[in-house]
């Protein structure tokens, strides 16, 4: 008897034991997955010229919203935000790609970095230019655009559309510019 049970115990040591070591294992698995996908993989993937240049006439001229997020997240996640605004733009105009519209409302509504200068306008028109942007890509269909104004003015209570702050900055007077000696 005490031979079953000095063998049980060994079989139920051995199970937990392998039982710890493969979470063990499972856990460096996950965290290697992540640096993989992490902030690393998009600055190489921004630097790699080759993949970089596919990707954005994938986007620009085919209008392959795929290659667009994959190159414009890795653009986001290595600080060049300026960068990406202006292709962002053209799937803007061009395709009508919800989640450009979406990253120029954050590339305008955060702060940016270029080179020695910190970029953040407050003023009234970048703002009513960030939130047209914010409620076109609700518009048309961004989840993401969708929380943040559910976040921002509550849910159902938002029944502006993007035409709205649109034509709040048509009517924005234009002030002559201001020359400073």
């Amino acid at each position: 008897m005490k031979n079953v049970i000095a063998l049980f115990t060994t079989i139920l040591l051995i199970l937990i034991f392998l039982s710890c070591n493969n979470k063990k294992v499972e856990k460096q698995k996950k965290e290697k997955e992540q640096s993989v996908i992490g902030v690393p993989y998009f600055k190489k993937l921004v630097n790699n010229e080759k993949e970089r240049t596919r990707l954005w006439k994938a986007a620009i001229d085919s209008g392959d919203f795929r290659a667009y997020n994959k190159i414009a997240i890795a653009y986001l996640m290595s600080y060049r935000e300026t960068d990406v605004y202006y292709y962002s733009l053209i799937m803007a105009n061009k395709y009508h790609c919800p989640e450009a519209y979406y990253n120029m409302y954050i590339v305008l509504t955060h702060e940016a970095s270029t080179g020695d200068m910190v970029l953040l306008s407050n003023d009234k028109d970048t703002k009513n230019l960030a939130l047209y942007y914010l409620f076109r890509a609700r518009e048309l269909g961004f989840t993401d655009a969708k929380e943040i104004i559910e976040l921002k003015y509550g849910r159902g209570k938002s029944s502006q559309n993007s035409s709205f702050f649109l034509k709040q900055l048509m009517n924005s007077p234009v002030s002559p510019p201001q020359f400073h000696h």
